[in-house]
């Protein structure tokens, strides 16, 4: 698997302390344990760039980082983990709603799904905002190891039904095993180059 050059550029909690650059971003959101800093991992091929852990909803800013001198990554916090109530959740769209709204250089959004999971509201309101800040979607569903080869076609082709794109719009990824992880990065090159 290559290995590629990565910086963190800025960690930012408002938009005061988004980093100056004029690379394609992509925002990486899902829910809190879906998968989504082990996604970015595995891409960029490195084990703890962005955090992962037991406990969800370990991501509190916008995480930004530089990749290959080519595009910036930006992993947001994983939202629907009511650790901190309603005040958790309004914190999340005041960091959000700002980002995905008014960054120039932001493409695309990468929804990060557990392919067990049918997407809940959270993940719809998350397509939503994608699809009104006119942000390209690419779903990703993680954790395929844990589903037999059919069983995540299944699941994967529920999903699509739900988020209502076509079963191949959404990338089937393994971390453990590093698999989809090619296709990921073609979409994510295709949404960077528009």
């Amino acid at each position: 698997m290559q290995y590629h050059d990565v910086k963190l550029l800025a960690t930012a909690a408002d938009r005061s302390q988004w980093p100056e650059s004029s690379l394609p971003e992509i925002m990486f959101a899902g829910r809190s344990n879906a998968g989504k800093s082990t996604l970015i991992n595995t891409l960029v091929n490195r084990k703890k760039l962005a955090y992962t852990g037991k406990t969800p909803g370990k991501t509190r800013l916008l995480n930004f980082f530089e990749i290959d001198g080519r595009y910036v990554f930006c992993d947001s916090p994983g939202y629907g983990y009511a650790v901190g109530g309603d005040s958790s959740a309004e914190s999340f769209q005041k960091l959000i709603d700002p980002y995905m709204h008014e960054r120039e250089t932001l493409k695309g959004v990468v929804l990060v799904l557990d392919i067990r999971r049918t997407p809940n509201e959270d993940d719809l309101l998350m397509r939503d905002f994608a699809r009104e800040s006119g942000l390209k979607l690419l779903p990703v569903c993680m954790k395929a190891d844990k589903l037999s080869r059919g069983a995540g076609i299944q699941a994967a082709a529920k999903i699509a039904r739900l988020l209502e794109v076509t079963p191949k719009d959404i990338c089937i990824v393994s971390g453990t095993e590093k698999t989809g992880i090619e296709q990921v990065w073609n979409q994510i090159e295709a949404i960077a180059a528009e």
